[in-house]
């Protein structure tokens, strides 16, 4: 008889050893779940059922001066694509793409992109896209309900108004600007979810409210914008121009009333610009040399400083020369002979001007431009305001010729704002102001107005008198035919030259421009027409003349401004 096998005793305790060994393995992990890592496998197990999502706030409207919304918001879809839930992609593709606007592989490539769970196909459907695709039921195609900005007035005041991006964050313009105050605060909602996500209703659920954006009232006046916008497009065809600006201010508060610039784009489309300089606004950014415009300012520190009269007569000359050699002369090099400071304006005489400019003295006539705000930005309530460039003595680029360039506008560069709001303190009794296009922010708990700003004298009211009837008697005398009849207009034109990547200036290219205020007995406007490179006539007078008339015309109609002189009213203008 075999005896009965037994299993040696060195491999029981083996199999003995592997078996407390397992044992203890199990015990520690239960330990490490059940005590160790307790609280934080059960703080993630809350986090699972209890999600947290971000509620949007509703973006707040943009308002013109008349309660006109020129920027608000419409609910609108999205499409999105669940790739683990569509059967057929290529299909799926061939029907979305006509409805899109996209190519099939395109739409098929992300539908089969392996790295990708979900996709958004596309964004701001059309109601017509959204109704076509919903009548398609296409299984793991779905329609997701987002916001969207339009803006109802298409391209009108885009420069101002800026847009908001596919993130719905302001860009550019007031959208940028006030992005903050317009956007408002996203709130919070935690609820407690099934296995399939939805929130559970008998749950605790916790909502943090969002705080919706303020809407924001504009200083601009949609009828001021829309007469700016017109004129500046016909001056633009007229002469077969690059480009304009154009500004109107409140030149007593410094209230802007319309701000236009060309070339611009459609802030509904935004996504379809191509150059992104397009964005920005030229009125408030692109700098330029003003030429003689800035003559005004010049004659206004003459007066201010005592060391000219509006009658104070100087000799004339052909031609000066200034430090560095160069020979200065008057525009067509005339010669006016013996001038008064009236006439030196109405001239327009560069040597009249250096004549003043040395009365003046070097050191009172910096900080005297320094003063009406060149070479520092306005503070506008806009973005990407530029400061200019004011070449100071002692600085680079600054030479002892500049004293006397800079007299005639040469040499220095300011923006289309900077020189309107300098002008503006030469009208409304030597206050400079601070621009601004926000007049309003209405919030549910009630309504903030922004004041109007000094942000310091410049010039004396004396000084102010005078100059504006100096300046009107330029407009009366040599820009008549483009004033409005019965109407007192204080004027000054400019023809500056572009200065070259290379040095020196551009041959035959010229910036047009005519800036004043009115009516001269009671200033309400401040009105700048800057015309870019005009082909027909270079002088800023024959280019901008007659936008700034029609500007003007329109403004005493529109604000119900009665004429000074009601027989000449009826005359009817002579517009070339």
């Amino acid at each position: 008889m075999r005896r009965p096998y037994q299993i040696p005793r060195r491999r029981i305790n083996l199999l003995f050893a592997v078996f407390l060994i397992f044992t203890l393995a199990i015990s520690y992990r239960v330990v490490s779940f059940q005590v160790v890592r307790g609280h934080q496998l059960a703080e993630e197990a809350r986090a699972i059922r209890y999600r947290e999502e971000a509620v949007p706030a509703q973006r707040g409207e943009i308002l013109d001066a008349r309660g006109r919304p020129l920027a608000t918001n419409v609910p609108v879809d999205r499409v999105v694509a669940i790739r683990d839930k569509i059967e057929d992609p290529r299909r799926t593709a061939e029907l979305l793409a006509p409805i899109l606007g996209r190519s099939a592989d395109s739409i098929y490539a992300q539908l089969t992109d392996p790295d990708l769970e979900w996709v958004w196909l596309q964004r701001h459907l059309s109601p017509e896209a959204s109704e076509q695709i919903r009548k398609l039921d296409l299984d793991g195609i779905l329609l997701t309900p987002e916001p969207r900005r339009i803006y109802p007035m298409g391209d009108f005041a885009s420069h101002v108004l800026g847009f908001v991006n596919y993130d719905y964050v302001g860009s550019y313009g007031v959208e940028g600007a006030y992005n903050d105050t317009l956007g408002g605060e996203p709130g919070k909602l935690i609820g407690e979810r099934d296995a399939a996500g939805n929130v559970i209703a008998l749950s605790r659920s916790t909502l943090d409210p969002p705080v919706d954006g303020a809407n924001v009232v504009l200083t601009i006046d949609s009828a001021v914008q829309r007469v700016a916008e017109q004129a500046l497009d016909e001056a633009i065809a007229a002469q077969g121009a690059t480009g304009g600006t154009v500004i109107v201010q409140n030149a007593k508060t410094g209230a802007i009333l319309a701000m236009a610039s060309r070339p611009t784009y459609n802030p509904n489309e935004f996504e379809r610009v191509t150059d992104p300089a397009l964005f920005t606004n030229p009125a408030i950014s692109a700098t330029y040399e003003p030429g003689s415009t800035l003559k005004a300012l010049v004659m206004a520190l003459g007066l201010e400083t005592g060391v000219v009269e509006p009658d104070t007569t100087w000799e004339g000359a052909q031609y000066r020369i200034i430090p560095g050699g160069a020979r200065i002369t008057n525009a067509l090099e005339q010669d006016f002979g013996p001038e008064t400071m009236t006439e030196v304006l109405q001239h327009s005489s560069n040597l009249g001007i250096m004549w003043v400019a040395d009365l003046i003295n070097q050191d009172r006539f910096y900080r005297g431009l320094v003063a009406f705000g060149l070479g520092q930005t306005t503070g506008v309530d806009l973005a990407a305001e530029s400061a200019g460039i004011l070449p100071l003595p002692g600085t680079p680029g600054w030479t002892p010729a500049s004293f006397y360039t800079h007299s005639f506008g040469q040499g220095l560069a300011v923006t289309p704002l900077q020189l309107v709001n300098a002008i503006s303190a030469l009208a409304n009794g030597g206050n400079l102001m601070r621009p601004y296009v926000v007049q309003e922010i209405q919030r549910p708990e009630g309504t903030e107005t922004i004041a109007p700003q000094v942000v310091r004298r410049v010039v004396s009211a004396e000084t102010s008198r005078k100059i504006t009837a100096m300046m009107t008697t330029v407009m009366g005398t040599t820009y008549a035919r483009f004033g409005v009849p019965g109407y007192h207009i204080a004027a000054k034109t400019g023809t500056a030259q572009i200065p070259s990547p290379d040095g020196g200036y551009e041959e035959d290219a010229t910036i047009a421009s005519m800036v004043g205020f009115g009516p001269s007995e009671d200033p309400q406007f401040t009105v700048l027409v800057k015309i870019d490179r005009p082909q027909q006539s270079p002088w800023g007078e024959t280019a901008a003349g007659p936008a700034f008339q029609q500007i003007f015309r329109e403004l005493f109609l529109l604000y119900g401004i009665p004429p000074s002189d009601s027989a000449a009213a009826q005359a009817t203008p002579s517009v070339p």
